[in-house]
């Protein structure tokens, strides 16, 4: 559907189905929340649809778009998730579709990867987009996804990853991706630097010493995280940097309890405070002078590129996307996974060193504003909506 000028000077929409298992606080949901706020409205029109339930970004995502929230979240159900209601969702979903009517679907995350494109294709929706935004790790605990994903690649006119390291993962490890790729790397919005007085009533409103060192970490606790190897990192270096305070924000995921318990064996308790979920993270980034990413796996880190538009350095695992975002020795320090007393050697080196943080820090706020802005990832993602409705053609 090509751009058709309208009397008065208007112009017909494209009308864009996102779909999301849940809107709970993630990643991928706050990029889509991120898009939601700023694609072009006189352009695109935009819908929401869910098939768990919502979550907590529900109030932001309805201020903004029509949501439509069915099913109910994994925990609340009584019975396994089967066959049989996966097919009910389908059923459902297309009909959904059929009146919704949109000219393309973006799905994201993997089940929402298979389900949409049957749908959306049952209900003749014209193009479809699956994304890819993390590595394969996760199919080792549901073989049957491990199955079915190639489905939705199949029924996909794109593949869209948000990395190569996504990319090639998705060729090692799927079928039906040949020529349908687009890579858009995530993008974030500058962060604006604080004075010093303000720098430091944050600090005071949070309790945080004026001379601490704070290193931030920014991560749900799902087990593949790394949030263990933090803690046992933190106890190797407060005993050489002992005004260090360690910040772990995040909703609980499946391992905050064994994560609070290890601290009390490794880490004084002034030492490490485990913050739950926040809503002003960015806040959190400019009180901060480190930026902690253990994870095991990691296909792009929103949560990375946005300390680095705070200006903060950044220790992060040598996985995944994370080398196509932070620059050993330029914008911080790449160190093996599960490997606690390295990730304590990158640390003391620059928590240890203000001007060290500082270079990295800002050289990370560069890389940032230059390759991975979120003006570019939204002209980018418009530019590939407007394509793939507008001609029947290779998308890219």
């Amino acid at each position: 559907m090509p751009d058709i000028d309208l009397p008065g000077g208007g112009r017909t929409k494209r009308k864009i189905a996102y779909l999301l298992p849940n809107i709970e606080s993630g990643g991928s949901e706050r990029h889509v929340l991120s898009l939601a706020r700023r694609l072009d409205r006189s352009r695109f029109s935009l819908s929401l649809f869910t098939t768990a339930g919502g979550g907590s970004l529900h109030g932001d995502f309805s201020a903004l778009l029509p949501v439509t929230v069915f099913g109910e979240p994994s925990h609340a159900r009584r019975i396994r998730t089967g066959p049989l209601e996966h097919l009910r969702t389908v059923w459902r979903l297309a009909a959904m579709f059929r009146k919704d009517r949109p000219d393309i679907l973006h799905a994201y995350l993997p089940a929402a990867n298979v389900i949409g494109p049957i749908a959306a294709r049952m209900a003749g929706v014209p193009k479809v987009i699956v994304s890819k935004r993390a590595l394969s790790n996760y199919k080792e605990n549901f073989p049957l996804l491990r199955l079915v994903e190639p489905t939705g690649n199949r029924l996909a006119d794109v593949i869209l990853v948000n990395s190569d390291a996504v990319r090639r993962d998705v060729e090692r490890t799927e079928k039906h991706w040949d020529g349908k790729f687009r890579k858009i790397y995530n993008g974030v919005a500058p962060i604006a630097a604080w004075t010093e007085e303000e720098r430091q009533a944050f600090r005071a409103r949070e309790g945080i010493p004026p001379d601490a060192r704070v290193v931030l970490s920014i991560s749900n606790f799902f087990p593949y995280k790394g949030h263990a190897d933090l803690i046992e990192a933190a106890g190797r270096v407060i005993a050489e940097i002992p005004r260090i305070l360690f910040l772990l924000v995040g909703r609980d995921a499946g391992t905050l309890e064994k994560c609070k318990r290890l601290a009390g064996e490794r880490v004084p308790a002034d030492a490490i405070r485990f913050l739950g979920s926040r809503t002003d993270v960015p806040d959190l980034l400019r009180a901060s002078d480190l930026f902690l990413h253990p994870s095991h796996e990691e296909g792009f880190s929103n949560a990375i590129l946005e300390a680095m538009a705070a200006g903060l350095p950044v220790v992060a695992c040598n996985v995944g996307g994370n080398p196509e975002a932070v620059v050993d020795g330029e914008t911080g320090r790449l160190v093996a996974p599960r490997d606690p007393e390295r990730l304590a050697a990158a640390i003391r080196e620059i928590a240890g060193s203000t001007d060290l943080g500082k270079h990295f820090g800002e050289a990370g706020r560069r890389r940032v504003m230059e390759l991975f802005s979120l003006d570019r990832m939204v002209t980018e993602i418009e530019a590939m909506y407007r394509s793939l409705a507008g001609s029947e053609g290779d998308p890219r």
